[in-house]
């Protein structure tokens, strides 16, 4: 059947209903999201179990839809013992005549995947984003959030007026690269914190091994020391030791005032000076100034 579109209507004979307009715009502008600005229909995190999908427009076959402002949504309790994702998709839907942005969630599991996406006559969803829900978590973090925007397989960009942008080959190649990236940065941080402990074991090790040669130093000195005074206090008795003592103070006397006498600022020529010799007796002496001596 030949259709053609659009003609001034003559006695209502040119009606067209609003499929055939957006069968007219679906031919050159391209399901997706507008790509400005960037965070055109976004998915945040909120507070709580809730998300926030910023303002944006997107196009599904031919139908526009518009979003002014934030819009939030409250995710479905998290399951106590299984994960889950949940999926945020724009939905064109034929039957109620309009397009919503909606939450679908997959069934809880050990290692649960996207619920998938409805695309027939009756209904068509774009991806905005896949949030894993972990089991019993009570709040959602950015971190959860897996943008799918520019993943044209989920969504795409709305580039117009014939050719639509192919961002799927970049997206996985970015998505690759992060987690090639996030393996290397996980397994860098381990090897540090491996090479930390090693320190941290051989620190231990070296101060125990020095603690140990300290303690052993210690007792060979004190073993050393009581071995040397047992074998002096079996040499000398109580009179030797104090015979000693008096020698080394008389000594001490004698080195003082030889000192005195050398040391004193002697100019006058000649000097006579008295000291004890080392017998005990004394003798008188002169300085001799110019030969720097003591002449008897």
């Amino acid at each position: 059947m030949e259709k053609s579109s659009f003609f001034n209507s003559v006695s209502h004979d040119r009606v067209y209903r609003a499929e055939e307009w957006a069968e007219y715009f679906a031919s050159f502008i391209g399901n997706g999201v507008f790509p400005v600005p960037s965070n055109n229909l976004q998915v945040v995190a909120g507070s709580g179990m809730v998300v926030t999908v910023k303002a944006g427009k997107a196009w599904i076959n031919g139908y526009f839809y518009y979003n002014t402002g934030d819009l939030s949504l409250t995710l479905p309790v998290a399951d106590g013992v299984l994960n889950r994702i949940d999926r945020i998709v724009v939905r064109w839907d034929l039957t109620e005549r309009l397009i919503s942005v909606v939450v679908k969630s997959s069934t809880p599991s050990a290692s649960p995947t996207p619920p998938a996406l409805q695309r027939d006559a009756d209904a068509y969803e774009l991806c905005l984003a896949d949030i894993t829900t972990g089991a019993g978590v009570t709040a959602i973090s950015q971190a959860v959030i897996t943008d799918r925007r520019l993943d044209t397989s989920l969504c795409g960009v709305v580039a117009g007026v014939v050719d639509q942008i192919d961002t799927a080959a970049f997206n996985a190649q970015l998505e690759a690269w992060f987690s090639d990236y996030k393996g290397q940065s996980l397994q860098e941080f381990n090897d540090l914190v491996s090479y930390m402990e090693s320190l941290e074991l051989l620190g231990h090790q070296q101060y125990n091994a020095l603690q140990a040669y300290m303690n052993a130093f210690k007792l060979e000195a004190e073993n050393d020391f009581n071995a040397w005074f047992a074998s002096v206090k079996n040499v000398l008795d109580e009179d030797t030791a104090g015979h000693l003592v008096n020698m080394i103070q008389s000594n001490t006397a004698r080195i003082e005032l030889i000192e005195a006498v050398l040391f004193n600022d002697i100019t006058a020529n000649p000097f006579l000076i008295l000291f004890d010799d080392l017998d005990g007796v004394v003798s008188t002496g002169v300085w001799n100034a110019a030969l720097r001596r003591i002449e008897c």
